[in-house]
């Protein structure tokens, strides 16, 4: 007998049925918006989105377990013994050896340093709030009595919480420390290259453009540097990868069970970096492009892992999908629906996010998004991949072969690249978006496996080209593995070096953990780091409460037996007034006893015990 629920699934009112649902969430959204300030909405959010994250993710490991006899499957011929010898499969082997190669590059040989200061101790400290209070946000004041922490002021943070939550799993588990952060980015690389692996894979059914394409991406210098940091752009490319993984792998079997994966997915994808959103787009076009069609693939099988394609573009699976649909319209599929309101569930959240940091200026003294930046990101952001100083020119000329040249998979190739342009060309238009502005190259990362997929099929097809003409193909395979590497070589000097990026902010953060061995452990620091100082399990609130709270400093004095110390910082020597004078409100307020102080080029840094004038009013900073 069937259930009600399958009754309804299968009956005319299920389109009224969901139809309604749909309408329920967009009511919640304007409803939320309409009768609710943004400072109450975020206050709501603290609490919902960790929940949120947190279910979703749980849906994702289940929707992983119930699919991992396909997973398996999958790679399957890759690690059994091959039918005719008793040795492991050589396939496996490589594959194993370049995860191997990738973590020990990664974690030893890469310099392990923030690179994005102060935002990298911001994440670690959200993950902190999330793993031990159950709230999302930066705290500006926390405690800690006897290992218990207490997180006093909590602010909304204006990034998405995806990244710091994946932090807050791993201090759950192991406890605070930032390390862990960077061990979880070093994991997250690995995943990476064998998402990548996972993509060409699932769609071309040949393992020399998969392993190719995972040697491109493990070998990309700013990938290796980026990679063992704390930033949040290694989970977006990750997320983002996943989606199209999941994508094409439903596309090609059309199993709801794939598609459950998808569904749940998404949400997670949108909220690791601000332009994550992108993806959704990118995931509409390509499922009206490739409705879902089982058995099909984008190259024909000859052979058992043949990299032989089928020749001709009227013979490619893009064209087999469209005769297989008959006609039917992949938006008109009931489990799209159902799943995609599992989706929207999850998406909500997120979408009152976007509404309550819209306006933000993200540190623009101006227009945030213009065409007025666009030739000038457009110069520096081409040339990244072309001149061969910060990116191998090599694999973006395999990556334009694989996008011009290969003659089959037209529109899985376009697709491809559609995920480049997303990526690459929305900081085209940020005031901020060149990657020679400061540290943000970090956002070619979010374009780095797009562009390795296509270099995968370049290289293949270079491979077939020259086989054809009597080469060994299994020889020519090797020789690109090789040529590559020896490109890739002349970069480890740039994969080694810590940089003068960010330097006065990286001197800062080094003294001020050595200035913290030498006060009592049961202290408080005044510092406009208070995140950078709670991750090491130091008390801290921020600097302006010595200026507009002056009776909890009072307290605080009292509390802590007059241990109370300021941090002189970065910050106190930037050329902002705003910084400056409230650095010298501090100093013109109360009484600094040095305790420990350093210098590097211009900058002074420094660590005082603080002392209230009793004898003067406090002045407040105009």
């Amino acid at each position: 007998m069937k259930t009600w629920m399958q009754k309804i699934y299968d009956s005319r009112l299920y389109p009224a049925v969901i139809g309604v649902l749909y309408l329920i969430l967009c009511g919640i959204v304007i409803y939320t918006i309409a009768y609710y300030p943004k400072g109450k909405i975020e206050v709501i959010l603290m609490k919902w989105v960790p929940w949120s994250l947190r279910i979703n993710f749980l849906l994702l490991l289940i929707g992983i377990l119930s699919t991992w006899g396909d997973i398996s499957g999958i790679f399957k011929k890759l690690f059994v013994r091959e039918e005719l010898t008793s040795r492991l499969n050589k396939k496996g082997f490589l594959l194993i050896s370049l995860l191997v190669f990738a973590l020990i590059f990664v974690s030893i040989v890469t310099t392990r340093t923030h690179r994005l200061y102060y935002d990298e101790d911001i994440y670690a400290n959200i993950g902190q709030n999330i793993a031990n209070t159950g709230q999302t946000g930066m705290c500006n004041y926390g405690t800690f009595e006897y290992g218990e922490y207490y997180a006093h002021w909590l602010s909304y943070n204006k990034d998405p919480s995806g990244w710091p939550t994946l932090i807050s799993f791993v201090f759950q588990l192991l406890g605070t420390n930032e390390i862990y952060a960077f061990f979880l980015n070093n994991l997250i690389f690995i995943l990476s290259v064998l998402v990548v692996f996972s993509i060409v894979f699932t769609l071309t059914n040949s393992y020399f453009p998969s392993f190719l394409a995972a040697l491109v991406f493990t070998l990309i210098p700013h990938n290796l540097i980026w990679h063992n940091t704390v930033a949040a752009e290694p989970s977006g490319a990750l997320f983002a990868g996943l989606t199209v993984l999941f994508l094409s792998v439903y596309l090609r079997t059309g199993k709801k069970r794939h598609l459950f994966l998808l569904s749940v997915v998404i949400p997670l994808a949108c909220q690791m970096r601000p332009e994550s959103v992108l993806i959704v787009a990118w995931v509409i076009v390509a499922a009206i492009a490739c409705p879902p069609s089982p058995g099909s693939s984008l190259y024909e099988e000859k052979g058992e892992m043949s990299m032989v394609p089928v020749k001709g573009e009227n013979d490619t699976a893009t064209n087999r999908i469209e005769r297989d649909s008959s006609g039917r319209i992949i938006f008109l599929k009931k489990e799209l629906w159902v799943m995609g309101l599992l989706t929207a569930l999850f998406l909500l959240p997120h979408i009152l996010h976007l509404y309550v940091i819209g306006g933000h200026s993200w540190g623009a003294d101006g227009k945030m998004f213009s065409m007025a930046f666009f030739w000038k990101n457009l110069s520096t952001n081409g040339f990244y991949y072309l001149n061969n100083r910060h990116f191998p020119f090599l694999f973006t000329a395999l990556a334009i072969i694989g996008l011009l040249f290969v003659q089959h998979a037209l529109r899985w190739r376009l697709l491809i690249f559609t995920w480049f342009l997303l990526f690459w060309g929305i900081f085209l238009f940020f005031y901020a978006g060149s990657y020679q502005y400061g540290a943000d190259v970090r956002f070619a990362i979010l374009s780095f496996m797009p562009l390795s997929i296509l270099a995968g099929l370049g290289g293949d097809m270079i491979r077939d080209r020259i086989g054809k003409i009597g080469c060994r193909i299994q020889k020519v395979g090797d020789l690109i593995i090789v040529v590559l590497i020896f490109a890739w070589m002349q970069f480890l000097p740039l994969i080694h070096q810590e940089g003068q990026e960010a330097w006065g902010a990286r001197y800062d953060h080094y003294y001020a953990r050595e200035f913290i061995k030498k006060i009592p452990r049961r202290s408080i620091i005044l510092t406009h780091i208070p995140t950078m100082f709670l991750l090491w399990q130091q008390n801290a609130i921020q600097t302006y409460a010595g200026i507009n709270n002056p009776d909890i400093i009072s307290h605080l004095m009292e509390k802590y037996q007059g241990n109370v110390y300021f941090h002189y910082n970065y910050w106190c020597n930037t050329s902002s007034d705003v910084n400056r004078k409230m650095c010298q409100g501090i100093k013109d307020n109360y009484t600094l006893e040095e305790i420990a102080s350093a210098s590097e080029q211009s900058h002074h840094y420094g660590l005082y015990k603080m002392a209230l004038k009793q004898e003067k009013k406090m002045s407040h900073p105009k």
